[in-house]
């Protein structure tokens, strides 16, 4: 609620906290209101807290309990939000490895609806005009104890329900990586890769392909697979640090240097897709000061202060 304060008016809708929360955000401002979703659906549950909103509203701010603004979004969002615009993006903090993309989900009151049961999107049913707000910083701060069990069956759902959705594809997909379940990631996995137009995405897919294999021993299924999500996404650095890690580990140290080096050649963050920390911290000048000492190259003490930060 501190975060939200920059906001006119807070609406919240509460769909069953045990722990007193509807009264304490009421006693801070907030207007709310609770609901029991059953069967549950993340986009249902977000057309209705959207519905709390009066339809006089200039611009909705979308954010949950566990996400906070860092002072000053507001003047912020003021500045750039231009005559006609329906959407703005800010900058989306979602781990605390610096890991961070650009959240698009500041919008007009009128012309949106939530959609897909679970990693719900906002769907605009009428033409756009965007801007991105780069000074609007969003922080996600998670339970870390929160169990994310309710996810795999909704998305198993969504896919039977939707076959050829290419975005559930995705996320079962990468849900399956997470449970460990790497045998029913693959196949998932591939079907999204082979029917999926977006190249970051696709990129993806074949990256959390690669991880899989090499969960299963295969380091060098693992590398094909990395070099395809370079050839889809050229332009993200997370498959050439990723391949430059597992070059470096099998003491392929020339690779290793040549795809860190492609990461560093990469200046600046994607704004459309994720960009993990591990990408975009001192990692590719660890590995291109290892691999480089390995070769007995003397830039190897400039990529280590590089990874030092000086």
């Amino acid at each position: 609620m501190a975060s939200m304060g920059e906001a006119d008016a807070v609406y919240i809708l509460d769909t069953g906290s045990d722990d007193g929360s509807p009264a304490q955000l009421r006693s801070l401002g907030a207007e709310v209101q609770t609901a029991d979703i059953t069967p549950w659906r993340f986009d249902t549950a977000r057309n209705m807290a959207l519905g709390l909103v009066p339809m006089d509203t200039d611009i909705c701010v979308c954010c949950d309990l566990d996400e906070v603004f860092d002072p000053g979004w507001r003047a912020a969002l003021e500045a750039a939000w231009t005559p006609g615009c329906t959407r703005a993006a800010c900058r989306f903090y979602y781990d605390d490895r610096g890991g961070f993309f650009y959240r698009d989900l500041i919008h007009a009151r009128r012309g949106f609806v939530w959609a897909w049961p679970v990693h719900e999107a906002l769907v605009s049913l009428a033409p756009e005009v965007r801007v991105s707000c780069e000074d609007i910083r969003l922080r996600h701060l998670p339970d870390t104890q929160k169990s994310r069990a309710a996810y795999l069956p909704l998305l198993e759902q969504a896919v039977r329900d939707m076959p050829g959705d290419v975005r559930m594809l995705r996320y079962l997909g990468r849900e399956y990586v997470y449970q460990g379940q790497y045998d029913r990631a693959i196949p998932v996995l591939e079907r999204h890769a082979a029917l999926e137009p977006w190249d970051a995405q696709r990129a993806a897919s074949l990256r959390d392909l690669a991880r899989c294999r090499l969960y299963l021993d295969d380091p060098a299924g693992a590398a094909g697979l990395f070099r395809q999500a370079i050839g889809a996404c050229p332009r993200l650095r997370e498959g050439y640090v990723e391949l430059a890690q597992l070059c470096l580990h099998q003491a392929q140290y020339g690779d290793a240097l040549l795809y860190a080096l492609g990461a560093l050649a990469i200046h600046t963050p994607d704004w459309q897709y994720f960009n993990e920390g591990f990408a975009w911290g001192p990692l590719p000048w660890q590995i291109a000061a290892a691999a480089a000492q390995a070769l007995n190259l003397p830039m190897a003490a400039y990529y280590e202060q590089k990874a030092a930060g000086s």
